[in-house]
This record gives C-alpha cells, structure tokens and sequence, in this order.
C-alpha cells in the first residue's frame, strides 16, 4: 500500500519561484539573467519528493514497482502528450521541411525520456539554433526520468544487500555526480548540462534531505531563517548568474541548497517564510508549474517564427500571459482529471494510454524525418531555396583542421594552417572570419602570400575574454604566435563587438600588433539577420514578395555595432577597419543573387556569399598591399 505524501504549501511556493525565474528568462527579462536556474530548484524539489515517498514505500515494504510507475505517468504523461500534440500540430503548420525534420527527429528522442541525449548530440556550432527547437526544454524531463529509472532500483538493492548503507549510497553518488560535473564543464560544458551523471548530485540533494535520518527543525525561528536564506540564494542566483557563468558544477549548489534550505525549514514550521510561499498567487502559480513548463518554450519559438518584429515589452507580457492561461487549461483539464479520478481512469487505461500516446507521437516524428519534413506542402522552388540551409559549411571554414569546433579537443589549429614563409596573410578568430578563407586564400597566393588560419567556434579574437575556455588558449596562441612569426597581415573581427571593455581589449592588442610591423584589418560585423537567410527568403518567395535584399530583416545590432566600430576604429593608426555592410550597394545586402542564397543561416555565407564579399575585401586588402620581391 503507497503511502501518500501530506500537501506542502510552500513547496508549490517554491515551484512558483523556481517556473516563473525560468518562464520570465525565456521570454526575454533582462533583469533576470539566471532565471533558468529554475530547472534546478525543479530537480531539487523533485529529488525530495519522490525520494520521500520511496523510502517510506520502501521500508514500510509496501514497494511496487508498477505502482510507482504508474505514479510517474498520472503525473507526467497525460500534459506531456496533450501539449507535444498541439506543439507537434504547431510545427506542422508553421515550420519549413528542414525545421519540422529536425523537430520530428527531437520528438521521437523525447517522447522516448532521451531528449536530453538527443539535444546534448546536436549541441553543434552549426546545428539549428535553440529558438528553432520547441522541444529543447525536455532536456530537464529527460534526466528527471532517467534519474527516476534507476534511483527506485538502487535502493531496492541497497535494502536487500546492505540497507544501513542508503545513506552512503545517495551521499558518496551526489559527491561523485558533483565532482564529475565540475571535472568536465571547462572540457564538454555540453555534457555537463545535459546529462545524467553530471547533474544527478542535484537531485541527490533532494533525495539527501529526504533521507529517514534527516532531521527538520520545529523551532519557527530557525525554520524562517532557513527559508530565508534559502530564497536569498536562489534569488539571488537569478539576478547574478548569467548564461557566461561556469555552469552547472559547484555554482549550481547555489539555487539547489537554497532550495534544499527552504524546504528544510519549511517542512515543519509555520514561520513568516513559509507563510509567504503558501501565498495563493504562490501556489496557483506551483500547482501549473508542470503545464505552465512545458507549454511557455514553444509559445517562445512559435511567436519568435510568426511575430519577429514584436517589440520586447509585449514578447514578456503577452508571452508570459499566453503561457499561464494554457498552462492553466493544461493543468485543469488534464493533470487534474487523470490524476484525482482514479475510477475513470485506471492503471490500465494510464498505461495503454501512455503506450499509445508515445506510439502515435513516435510515428510522427518518424514521418516527419523520413519524408524531409513533408516538403511536398511547399512549391519546389521554395524547397530548392530552403535546402540550403542544410549547406556544407564545415569544408568553408576548414573544420577540424584550421577551425576548431567545441565538439573537438584541440586548443590550436594544424601545423598546416600556419604559414612559414613571408609575405604572408593569417585569419584570426570566430567562423565570421574563417569563411573569408575559400576568397582570400587563392588571391593572396597569386600575389606571393602564405596564408594561414587561426580560428574557432563562437571565438572573438580577444586575448582576455569572458568566452569559453577553449577561446581563451586558442587567443593566447593565436596572438603569441603572431607577435613571433609577425605575418604580413592579418585579417580579425566580424562579430559584433560593442562593449567598452571589448573596445579597450582590442585597442591594446591591436597596438602591441601594430608595433611588431604587422598590418591589421579589422573586419566589422557580418549581415546578421534575424532569421536564416534561405528561410526568409522562402517567405518572400511563398507571399510573392519581389526583394531578395535584406531590407528589415538584419538584426538592429548588427547595424548598431557596425557604426560603433566604424566611430571608434575609424581614427586608429593601428588598424585599417573594414565595414563589411559598407560593401554592398547603399549598405542594402543582396541576401540572394542569381537564385543561389549568400548565407545558409542568420550569419553565415555560403561559397557564393563568400566569393560576393570576399572578393569584395580582398580588393581592399591588396590594393596597396606591397608585391613580394621577385625570386633570384
């Protein structure tokens, strides 16, 4: 017989903390920059309970193994079927072949407690971004269920075989799960967030305080002071962590022993605290907090594909609106009925429902990958454009060799991408730079220049940054190598830096360049547009729209970071500045010529893209670019 657990007010208060820090962060609250280390207040606050309720099935033994899982399905299954359906509805109507592949492929790995896997494997530079993923937020569902396949069974043995031990057991795994998580992150900061192993000491903290031995304070005045604090660290952690910070590994102790502190001191006193997270709007806000998740992220994608142009003011609230009035439907109509009416709906018809469900879910994620996204919707023109989104990009950059990719432990390009005669020519920095490479390489060498390349995913060439690990000893490289070998030329920038500090960081490096004799281009930022380019397109090309320039569709900041560039370089005497938006016709680039896309996404080129703007700067760059002396 399964022994329930009594209500908690402030825990439902708690999950109201926790879901609308992550709601308000995905829907673009600037003031609250960690608000996504709500998931881990989740994992917290899920460890604790059903760990509590195991133990006591367990040593009461009235354990059952289909009573647990049918537990776990009343409470995931029937939200997470209803809002995947409508979500999968969604998708087929509003996303292009190659979205609605991709999304079928993530379906299939969610419905199957796997999307945390899946969205680790595609956790790749040139994969399709997170705003085109609606299921990207299973991730956290994803481990929450494998935790919970193999948690019951772990402590079934340690009962049987040592049963004095569990303690042990769920201390010494969150010791090792922290410690791995901490080991790994600077290495695959991927798989630190992603995966079981590196995140399952957070949920081991709740299955800690849940322990038998445990005890909870009864004195109000301690239990308030823990509840405070504990909301302090997790506030806290919402306003001060930011998505640079090193995280998950010892900095995620912050939101889940702030948790962990206020459900301690909250469990058995009745103290201000308390009082406060059993608030109603509190709990209202906890008991959807299950719906409310999965409903708010696609509401996120969806709005950002239909209403690109929605100002951010109106994003927050109608977004956050949007999500609680679903959330609320969701869970009122169908959390609720399979959960509390237990005659109607039956542990047969929850697991036949389950089965079938995950059945009709992974036929359609199966057709929709097999078929390419159904793409006999649209006219085969639009195809032909869309399937430039699936471009080769990695041949552009020369990835693997001289572009290193996160996926890859290399700190430093090949030997071959470093040229060892003079004159000669180096590209240092991120992808926006690497793919002038296929344009400027066969000039150069025509003109005598060895050519090189020094770049890296997402790595702004900034010796001293706040960027990944990897982008820091690759600068380090980079601008030592330099400074010794003192090339030519050579060629950075294309991102879009703006901040003073980045600003200061250049003008220091740049003048230390300047003095070694090497002539430095400073490429400004790249067309960014707000949308992958072929996609844009396809829209123009499906409402009959004439233009294939960018017009509105490139992102403010790329303007914005264009000019303050130009304003700030423009009178250095150490750096000869290129703006890459100054080179086409009155600053309007082409985002098609010849019916063959420039960019195969928002910010990079294909061949074609390459060769319109490449050619473009190396016209610039060798115009007074002295000729190499002539061989004896």
């Amino acid at each position: 017989m399964h022994n329930p657990l009594r209500y908690r007010a402030h825990i439902d208060g708690l999950r109201a903390i926790a879901v609308l820090g992550v709601v308000l962060f995905h829907f673009g609250a600037s003031w609250l920059p960690g608000g996504f280390i709500g998931v881990d207040v989740f994992f917290v606050i899920s460890g604790f309970l059903i760990a509590k309720s195991l133990y006591a099935d367990v040593d009461a033994g009235s354990f059952s193994v289909l009573g647990f899982y049918e537990r776990r399905m009343r409470r995931i299954a029937p939200a997470f079927f209803v809002v995947t359906a409508a979500t999968s509805l969604a998708a087929f109507l509003i996303f292009f072949p190659n979205q609605l592949m991709t999304y079928g492929r993530s379906l299939i790995w969610a419905v199957l407690a796997f999307g945390n896997v899946y969205f680790y494997q595609r956790t790749d530079y040139f994969g399709p971004s997170a705003e085109e993923t609606p299921l990207l937020h299973y991730w956290s569902l994803g481990v929450e269920e494998q935790f919970y396949f193999l948690f019951p069974g772990l402590i079934l043995l340690i009962e049987r075989f040592a049963p004095r031990a569990r303690a042990k057991l769920v201390l010494g795994l969150l010791v090792v799960s922290l410690l791995a998580c901490e080991i790994i992150r600077p290495f695959n900061p991927a798989a630190a967030f992603y995966l079981l192993p590196f995140r399952a000491f957070e949920l081991l903290i709740g299955a800690g305080l849940a322990l038998p031995g445990v005890r909870f304070t009864e004195n109000p005045r301690a239990g308030g002071a823990a509840m405070a604090a504990g909301l302090a660290l997790i506030l806290a952690g919402m306003v001060f962590i930011t998505e640079h910070a090193p995280f998950p590994g010892v900095l995620a102790l912050m939101p889940c022993l702030g948790a962990a502190l206020a459900i301690w001191g909250g469990e058995r006193t009745h103290s201000l605290p308390a009082r406060l997270l059993g608030w109603r709007p509190l709990v209202f806000f906890g008991a959807i907090s299950y719906s409310l998740y999965l409903v708010h992220w696609p509401i996120v994608v969806f709005a950002r594909h239909l209403l690109p142009e929605l100002p951010a003011p109106a994003f927050l609230i109608g977004g956050v609106a949007a999500s609680t009035l679903l959330g609320w439907l969701s869970w009122h109509f169908v959390e609720q009925p399979v959960r509390q009416n237990r005659r109607l709906f039956g542990r047969g018809l929850v697991y036949g429902g389950t089965a079938a469900g995950a059945a009709l879910l992974i036929a359609f994620g199966t057709a929709a990958s097999d078929t390419r996204g159904f793409p006999g919707r649209l006219d085969p023109e639009i195809q032909r454009v869309l399937a430039f989104t699936r471009y080769p990009f990695r041949e552009v950059v020369r990835d693997g060799t001289c572009f290193i990719n996160g996926n890859r432990p290399k700190d430093q390009p090949a030997p071959e991408c470093l040229p060892d005669t003079h004159p000669s020519l180096v590209l240092w920095g991120s992808s926006h730079v690497a793919q002038f490479i296929g344009a400027l390489e066969p000039i150069a060498k025509a003109r005598g220049y060895a050519v090189g390349q020094m770049t890296a995913a997402a790595c702004p060439p900034l010796v001293q940054s706040s960027f990944a690990a990897m982008c820091d000893r690759l600068n380090r490289f980079a601008f030592d190598w330099l400074l010794e070998h003192r090339p030519s030329i050579v060629v950075i920038g294309g991102d879009t830096l703006v901040s003073p500090e980045q600003f200061r960081q250049l003008d220091a490096d740049l003048a230390r360049l300047h003095a070694a004799g090497i002539r430095v281009i400073l490429l400004g930022p790249v067309p960014h547009y707000r949308r992958p380019a072929p996609e844009i397109l396809a829209e123009r090309m499906y409402r009959h729209a004439p233009s294939r320039l960018a017009d509105d569709d490139l992102t403010e900041g790329t303007g914005r970071a264009d000019r303050l560039m130009a304003a700030h370089f423009a009178g250095n005497p150490n750096v000869e500045f290129v703006s890459l938006l100054g080179l086409c016709p009155e600053r309007n680039c082409p985002m098609m010529i010849d019916g063959t896309p420039l960019q195969f996404d928002p910010t990079h080129f294909t061949r074609e893209g390459v060769a319109y703007f490449g050619d473009k700067l190396a016209a610039l760059i060798f115009a007074n670019a002295p000729s190499p002396a002539p061989a004896p």
